[in-house]
């Protein structure tokens, strides 16, 4: 298969794809590199602590993704593929509401899951241990809440926002600012999900 023929099959499907390739990434890696360890021990004390930040997250989910709806509804943004947006020939359907609902809730979990992940690097970082010794991490300053957390929702958004651009198939320019803007605002949703899960946890104080 060439390349170009491979980039149109790939591009409408790219989101979701990135996105699960990130998340796998970071669950199957990360959690040997602050433990020390990849045994059965590692991953089910990860999978308990994924367990309790999508099941404290799913309220806030749902929300972002029904309450967003005006944004597909309008032709600016969406979290599902930008094919189902409505034109002028084809108005807004239920099919297409629904797509962007359970893509927007599945994108929430995601950048829930791989925050949740990065908890075991701020819980290392805070203990004084080294979570990447090889790479060296500079000592971060006290940001008062939990960095690594914060970074897993944002990149996850980013994955989101740039990889949903791509996905129109046209330059950035000739998106419309309201486009572009209106995909950093899904966007920016995405990356407040993993604190909004500790905040509904009502962990570190919140």
């Amino acid at each position: 298969m060439s390349l170009p023929r491979f980039v149109r099959r790939f591009r409408p499907y790219s989101v979701p794809i990135s996105l699960f390739a990130v998340v796998t990434a970071v669950v199957l890696f990360v959690p040997p590199l602050v433990l020390g360890e990849a045994t059965g021990r590692t991953y089910a004390l990860t999978v308990a602590v994924l367990i309790v930040a999508i099941s404290s997250v799913l309220p806030y989910a749902v929300a972002v993704g029904v309450l967003t709806v005006p944004f597909l509804y309008t032709g600016i943004g969406s979290y599902a593929a930008p094919a189902v947006l409505p034109t002028d020939a084809e108005p807004c359907t239920l099919t297409a509401a629904l797509r962007h609902v359970i893509a927007g809730i599945s994108y929430v979990v995601a950048a829930t899951a791989v925050g949740a992940v990065g908890i075991g690097l701020d819980f290392a970082a805070s203990s004084g241990s080294d979570p990447f010794p090889a790479v060296g991490f500079l000592p971060l300053p006290a940001l008062g809440f939990p960095p690594f957390l914060l970074l897993g929702g944002v990149v996850i958004a980013g994955v989101y926002v740039v990889v949903q651009l791509w996905r129109y198939g046209r330059p950035v320019r000739a998106l419309g600012w309201d486009t572009v803007l209106g995909t950093a605002i899904l966007g920016a949703f995405l990356a407040a999900s993993p604190m909004v899960a500790l905040w509904i946890f009502g962990s570190y104080g919140f």
